[in-house]
């Protein structure tokens, strides 16, 4: 009776040992030739899990990896003075890029609250700003795009379209400070044409105009239309 040799593919000595050395499981602390340090969970030679990533320029990632990116939830930092991290982004993440929603902070003070998409602000989204202003609204590639509310820092504000950070469409601009609403259509960031209103507390505004827009209407309308009317006849 013949041996019946098996089909199943046999892996070299050398083959065994490199699957055999596979990083897997919870490791302590791993260096990589740059300098770089790794602590956490591996899954086949990966980082994957929880870990916490330090690269030698002081920036450092703590959160959720999966095939060696990081991928779900996770805070990146740098170091400071005095060996203190400062918080750069916290949030989603997905294939090693910000993307989900997620809060950026920014060196000058600024920070951003929403909507990420391929490391960049997309979506609906909030930012202060460190000249006091403010803006609320869609952004897409990083620039305010589509319906937003964008708030100076003397209270003034636009409420309306915007197209690759720009004015641009239907909006109206309420100018808070003389108590008078501009409502028209922007492009490129300019008017291009609009109506002044006053709005109705004007005179509790800070710097208001001194006299109020008359009401647009028609003199003797009621004279006029009778003139028409006649004419028909």
């Amino acid at each position: 009776m013949p041996f019946l040799k098996s089909t199943e593919k046999k892996l070299s000595v050398s083959q065994r040992r490199e699957i055999a050395s596979y990083k897997n499981g919870l490791r302590c602390k791993i260096f990589n030739i740059s300098g770089n340090s790794y602590k956490g969970e591996w899954k086949n030679n990966e980082r994957h899990g929880k870990g916490i990533f330090l690269e030698t320029s002081g920036k450092r990632y703590e959160g959720d990896w999966e095939h060696g990116l990081r991928h779900g939830y996770g805070i990146q930092s740098h170091m400071e003075p005095h060996c203190l991290h400062a918080i750069e982004y916290t949030g989603e993440w997905y294939e090693g890029k910000r993307q989900g929603q997620g809060i950026s902070y920014y060196a000058d003070g600024s920070y951003y609250d929403g909507a990420w998409l391929d490391n960049k602000r997309h979506g609906h989204g909030r930012m202060w700003f460190a000249d006091g202003t403010f803006y609320e609204g869609e952004w897409k590639n990083d620039q305010f795009h589509g319906l937003g509310l964008f708030a100076y820092a003397n209270g003034n504000r636009y409420e309306g379209e915007w197209k690759c950070g720009l004015k641009n469409g239907c909006g109206r601009y309420y100018h808070l400070d003389s108590g008078q609403l501009q409502e028209g259509v922007w492009i490129n960031g300019n008017c291009s044409c609009s109506t002044m209103t006053d709005i109705y507390y004007r005179q509790t505004a800070k710097d208001p105009t001194q006299y109020p827009i008359p009401e647009c209407c028609m003199q003797e309308s009621d004279s006029l239309y009778q003139t028409w009317i006649e004419s028909l006849l």
